[in-house]
């Protein structure tokens, strides 16, 4: 059994190698060849947690996750998690990876898929980080090595003039982010929306990872109108459990003709109408081929701890 802990994952699972691996999540995902079953979601102390099961041919997956947003007072990150990777066919444990960065990882990989397949180019002009945390850094890390990009601003409640400093980037208020960028990445825990339509351009893409119970908004009902695609990583998770998608299915402002799962576009190789929206509340088919690929890596590279 092979343990791979933060630092050796952040070295197995550069941008190229993630990106492809949240690919072929979604390709499988889409066209019915992964087994996953819902995810069981729990509220664990007033805290979303969620397990996370699934199964390809060559593995079997567990997550188990949480968001915990007062761990900001505890200078730890919010998103906690461990992933077990183990044999289909023989039952035994292949791996035991830190769920926090494969978790960073993934997530921040499926954003940059996202924007790659909406903006049908590596380049990008301007980008725009909102939130400061954990998810934003990698989201900054793995875009900035993978597009190249013209300038990037950020914005947050805090601590964004920190990581504005680290990567070169402005630190900028809310209102200029949505005014400028041509791609966004809103990595927030904020419970209200933070993406506003009334301040967007006419032409943009939007990656949003937030918001993950129903009566939770990371995106208003305004961008929800201006867009034309709106991609998701599952159409039954978001069904369950954001109020991204549920509230403006409800209330009408969303059309389901609009909605296409990202391993449909994908598998069928479409174009994607911007302005565009990627909505995601992670799936268990991208932890397993991104825990697989890294597991497959660190064998080859001799990375990681042997445990008998």
């Amino acid at each position: 059994m092979l343990v791979l802990n933060k630092t050796q994952l952040e070295e197995i699972l550069d941008a190229e190698t993630a990106v492809n691996a949240v690919k072929e999540a979604f390709s499988l995902y889409s066209s019915r060849r992964v087994v996953q079953p819902q995810r069981q979601v729990l509220s664990v102390k007033g805290n979303w947690w969620g397990i996370m099961p699934s199964y390809t041919d060559l593995s079997l997956a567990v997550k188990i996750v949480n968001v915990i947003p007062s761990n900001k007072e505890r200078n730890i990150p919010s998103v906690q998690g461990v992933v077990i990777l183990m044999s289909p066919d023989t039952g035994e444990t292949l791996a035991i990876l830190d769920g926090l960065v494969l978790t960073a990882i993934r997530t921040s990989s499926a954003s940059i898929l996202s924007a790659e397949l909406a903006m049908n180019t590596r380049t990008i002009g301007t980008l725009g980080i909102i939130g400061a945390g954990t998810e934003a850094r990698y989201h900054l890390k793995l875009g900035l090595s993978y597009f190249k990009v013209g300038r990037v601003l950020i914005s947050a409640r805090r601590n964004h003039y920190l990581l504005a400093k680290e990567f070169g980037a402005e630190a900028v208020e809310l209102e200029k982010v949505l005014r400028e960028a041509d791609v966004i990445f809103s990595t927030t825990s904020s419970s209200s929306p933070v993406i506003l339509g009334k301040y967007l351009r006419d032409d943009f893409h939007i990656s949003s990872i937030g918001a993950h119970t129903p009566e939770s908004r990371e995106i208003d009902d305004d961008t929800i109108r201006k867009i034309e695609t709106y991609m998701v990583d599952s159409v039954e998770a978001v069904a369950n459990e954001t109020g991204d998608y549920i509230q403006p299915v409800n209330s009408g402002v969303l059309r389901k003709e609009k909605v296409i799962e990202i391993g449909e576009v994908i598998n069928r190789g479409l174009n994607v109408k911007r302005p565009s929206l990627f909505k995601t509340v992670g799936i268990a088919s991208e932890d397993n081929l991104t825990a697989y690929m890294a597991y497959k890596v660190a064998l080859k590279k001799g990375i990681g701890i042997n445990v008998e």
